[in-house]
């Protein structure tokens, strides 16, 4: 029978995931009373809510530690066993699977009931029950081990407006009548306050605003899927002064924006029974002149989108570069000319040769030169062997 169930359960959720791939919406389940312990031989009845607006027969799945166990929209527990305590979650053919609901199911003398789920805002009541049929007293409720609530006729601790710094363990005692004496029975809880919705946050649309544009602020959150009917209220900031104040739309909208707009945006988020408000973080909007943003955008994609620029800049840089080289090698040239700096193979490159006056023998030898010169010119026009040798001979005298 186990292997049965099993089975089914499994050909149910594989048929689920093919039918509801790529939904989101998730339904949640309610208890009824709204209590997360009963006593067995009590009863309590589920309900797998759905927030669709979708027609048509809805097909509802429920589930026990992740096994089939029934197909209606509801589920009741008509005389509890303790067995039939556990994880409980529904499904329909158009949703995910919701998150699980504990329910508890004791066979003793006394309990601590609180609800399944508890929310920030919320009033909610812990209840030191015990068993049908056996007469009790005095009742005491503890919060971390410290009295609370002391020798009470009642058995119920009502606490106002929750928020999350009550998230802690409770405790309560009760003398219960069974074997014809009193016996003191105690129970223990702990409760976990969720968040009811999401801090919120503040985005702007455009992102880049100039003058004129039309601009939207819109303010973010998100509500606990337990408590979807929650009406929340929205309100916006500019530089620390309220621009609008709470209202049910989360937007807030300049139709034409000026210089003057530009500022610390922020907004808040509150229920309607402004039990709870949560602000968010500071947004800058800086409003551009007309033309500032295109003007800088145009120069930097003419900049980074011409082809072959980045080829262009090292070509110029090379050319630049042999210019300077030229350049510079000119300069040494025209230095080392003026300066008459000594050629390669001088004992002493680095001094300058001093002028030396021509004396008479000098003088002489150039008037020697000149005249031989004259003498071979004339050679050349009448030669004659004998004036030749002289020449030579007088050259070789010379030389």
């Amino acid at each position: 029978m186990a292997v049965t169930m099993f089975v089914i359960s499994l050909l149910i959720i594989v048929s689920l995931i093919v039918e509801n791939a790529g939904t989101v919406v998730s339904p949640v389940v309610t208890f009824n009373p709204n209590l997360n312990k009963i006593f067995t031989g009590e009863s309590l009845q589920m309900t797998c809510n759905v927030n669709s607006t979708e027609q048509g027969n809805v097909t509802y799945y429920w589930f026990k530690n992740d096994y089939w166990i029934h197909s209606e929209k509801t589920f009741t527990i008509s005389s509890a066993l303790t067995s039939d305590g556990g994880n409980y979650q529904c499904q329909t053919s158009t949703t995910d699977r919701s998150d699980s609901t504990k329910l508890e199911v004791h066979n003793g003398y006394v309990i601590l009931q609180t609800p399944p789920n508890v929310y920030e805002g919320d009033d909610i009541i812990l209840r030191c029950h015990h068993y049908p049929g056996h007469p009790a007293k005095q009742a005491i409720f503890f919060k971390n081990n410290a009295v609370i609530k002391d020798w009470g006729s009642e058995d119920e601790l009502h606490i106002d407006n929750v928020n999350m710094t009550l998230s802690c363990k409770y405790k309560c005692t009760k003398q219960v009548n069974h074997h014809l004496l009193y016996y003191q029975h105690s129970d223990e809880t702990s409760v976990s306050v969720q968040e009811l919705f999401s801090l919120p946050t503040i985005s702007l649309s455009p992102q880049l605003v100039k003058e004129g544009d039309q601009v939207t602020l819109t303010c973010h959150t998100r509500l606990s899927p337990h408590r979807q009917t929650t009406e929340l209220q929205f309100a916006f900031y500019r530089e620390g002064q309220n621009i609008r104040e709470f209202s049910s739309t989360n937007k807030y909208e300049i139709l034409s924006a000026k210089l003057s707009d530009s500022g610390d945006y922020k907004c808040e988020v509150q229920t309607s029974n402004h039990r709870i408000k949560k602000a968010s973080t500071t947004l800058t909007m800086q409003v551009n002149r007309i033309g500032e943003r295109e003007l800088f955008n145009q120069s930097e994609t003419e900049v980074t989108s011409k082809p072959g620029t980045s080829h262009v800049i090292t070509a110029v840089a090379v050319t630049s570069l042999v210019l300077v080289l030229f350049l510079f090698v000119t300069a040494l040239i025209f230095l080392y000319r003026r300066n008459q700096l000594p050629l390669p193979g001088n004992n002493h490159p680095s001094s300058k040769a001093e002028p030396v006056e021509p004396d008479d023998e000098t003088e002489n030898i150039y008037t020697d030169l000149d005249a031989n010169t004259t003498r071979w010119q004339n050679f050349s026009q009448n030669p004659h062997k004998a004036e030749v040798n002289d020449l030579v001979k007088e050259n070789h005298v010379i030389v």
